[in-house]
């Protein structure tokens, strides 16, 4: 099971169309997933869960690009989907959108839950590939993958 949040920043910053896979070949790790150059982040609403997605527009230009920063969590189905839904209480019944800043800092809502520990490790790799990614980026929680 993957828990995480999706990433958006602006296609300006480098190296954004090859993140995925220097950061992959850099870190030998898999925490970047569903990567859309000119995307834009959607809802999905699975059952009474609020879930962030995003997709790849093709009608027009949006100068950003998301992705899913994700962690393995070692809990069944039934436990992602109540981690999903305090997130989506704390974020009174919408996506939590906060600077990636936010979360680094520690100030995030989400820095209590130890299920997104890993999202620090996760952003501050990528700030290294791509220089500014946590002054620059935002996140949009939860997404999950079961």
């Amino acid at each position: 099971m993957l828990i995480g949040v999706r990433v958006e920043v602006t296609n300006r910053l480098t190296k954004i169309k090859t993140l995925d896979k220097t950061y992959k070949k850099k870190f030998h790790q898999e925490h970047i997933f569903d990567f859309n150059v000119n995307g834009r982040i959607t809802v999905e609403k699975i059952g009474d869960m609020i879930i962030a997605r995003g997709r790849k527009e093709d009608k027009f230009t949006t100068g950003m690009s998301n992705f899913a920063a994700m962690e393995v969590v070692m809990l069944n189905q039934e436990e992602i989907s109540r981690i999903a839904k305090i997130v989506n209480v704390l974020g009174n019944d919408r996506l939590i959108k906060e600077k990636i800043r936010t979360f680094i800092d520690g100030k995030s809502v989400l820095n209590n839950l130890t299920e997104f520990d890993g999202l620090t490790l996760i952003f501050n790799n990528i700030n290294n590939i791509a220089p500014g990614f946590l002054d620059n980026g935002w996140y949009y929680a939860p997404e999950i993958k079961i």
